[in-house]
């Protein structure tokens, strides 16, 4: 009889632990609640990492096929043996790229550096919470070992108030057992899942290691361009001159065009295309306004053309663009600066020039620094096409996006190039800001 009443208070004690166990069942259910929301978090994270890595490894790839292109280019100046002002703007486009390519990498090493740190810190949240499932598990095993006998047990239920009470212990011990068994599963889940967390923060420092070499490749690389340009516009300060009078008959070209164009822009949006409006001020003074008046069609037009913005086609199939829009140093005379209306594209010999969007040819007109340009019209826009050897449209020509308007021109010296401006009414547009991305 005392044998038995020992066991059963054995056992009450084992009971009142065993609901402390289950009160950390509770615990452990939130726990692992929290678990789970934290791994949905860092999927979370790691999908937009693979975004982002994804989008770096999109511009990555166009960078080197522009430096690839660039390459091309050069190749083929040096062929002439002849030094000129498009071989360093060459140079400087393909130095612009290669630098761009290098802090893609810089880019791509941070992404990393993040994810490591970010996998390090799960590592140790998972390393700790392993070692407190494995202690708590080793408190249960410890406890089962002592209360392992079937009659400990069947006197723990007998010893109940009532029938109902020996049905909650019953199902108690059901409870306690599968417990004990899922604490084990999720030690399983904890170490399994700890594993693959140590072979990922492998992989992103191999990845990383990767990088770091291929960055270093690069910057030899540019140092090798830099030297290069430089040694080009040595050459070519020795013809400062010819240079000098080359800019300014140039400059008076460009001129002479841009006035051409804006006369031919104002000529169209005047004086049929435009209302006058009279109002008379407080004062009784009247003040005149002129505006454009816009068609249903044209206005629909141009609203077409702007919502193409960073999506129109290139005027070529190939090309690099070697000049951008605006004011840039001179690539060899010190303290000069030249002026871009637009910006130029280099291509291949004879290529086929095409229009960026649907319109109508506004004019066809000479020029002697920039050959035959061709306007068309897109609503209150306009694109001009310049330096062409011929064209294949007309004035009052209706044309479609990417259709053919002629071919491009090649210089001895400077190679193939298309000028392209992008005009709203009369105010000149950045093209770049306009075609799609390569």
């Amino acid at each position: 009889m005392n044998n038995s009443v020992a066991h059963l208070n054995t056992y009450t004690g084992f009971l009142s632990l065993s609901v402390g166990m289950l009160t950390k069942k509770n615990l452990g259910q939130r726990f692992l609640k929290g678990i789970l929301f934290t791994f949905l978090l860092l999927l979370s994270s790691h999908f937009s990492f693979s975004q982002t890595k994804e989008e770096l490894q999109k511009k990555k790839d166009g960078l080197l096929k522009e430096i690839e292109s660039m390459q091309k280019e050069l190749d083929k100046t040096k062929k002439s043996k002849t030094t000129s002002l498009s071989e360093v703007k060459a140079l400087q486009k393909k130095i612009s790229s290669r630098e761009k390519l290098i802090s893609n990498y810089n880019s791509q090493i941070g992404q990393l550096d993040n994810q490591i740190s970010e996998t390090k810190s799960n590592i140790r949240t998972l390393d700790n919470n392993l070692s407190q499932l494995k202690k708590n598990y080793a408190m249960m095993v410890r406890n089962a070992y002592k209360h392992r006998s079937s009659y400990s047990r069947l006197l723990f239920v007998l010893s109940a108030s009532s029938f109902n009470d020996a049905v909650r212990r019953i199902l108690y011990l059901r409870r306690y057992a599968s417990f004990r068994r899922s604490q084990a599963d999720e030690i399983v889940v904890t170490k399994t899942s700890l594993t693959g967390k140590v072979k990922v923060l492998n992989t992103q420092k191999s990845d990383k290691k990767e990088l770091l070499t291929e960055q270093q490749k690069e910057k030899d690389k540019l140092a090798k361009e830099k030297a290069d340009k430089d040694k080009v516009v040595k050459t070519l300060s020795k013809q400062e001159t010819k240079l000098k009078t080359d800019l300014a008959t140039k400059k008076k070209e460009q001129e002479k065009l841009n006035k051409k164009i804006q006369d031919i822009i104002k000529k169209e949006i005047a004086p049929n295309n435009t209302k006058t409006t009279t109002v008379t001020n407080k004062d009784g003074t009247k003040t005149t306004t002129t505006s454009v008046t816009k068609t249903p069609e044209s206005i629909a037009l141009s609203n077409s053309f702007a919502s193409n913005m960073g999506k129109l086609p290139w005027p070529v199939a190939e090309g690099n663009i070697i000049e951008s829009f605006g004011t840039h140093p001179h690539p060899v005379l010190k303290n000069v600066t030249t002026k871009n209306n637009g910006c130029d594209i280099n291509t291949n010999s004879g290529a086929t020039v095409r229009a960026v969007f649907k319109g109508t040819v506004v004019s066809v007109l000479q020029n002697p620094g920039y050959h035959t340009a061709v306007i068309i019209r897109h609503g209150e826009y306009f694109s001009v096409y310049s330096n062409l050897s011929s064209v294949s449209v007309k004035a009052n020509d209706n044309v479609d996006t990417k259709q053919s308007i002629g071919k491009a021109y090649t210089d001895a010296e400077e190679g193939t190039m298309v000028h392209l401006e992008i005009w709203k009414n009369t105010t000149l547009l950045d093209p770049e800001n306009w075609l799609m991305s390569k």
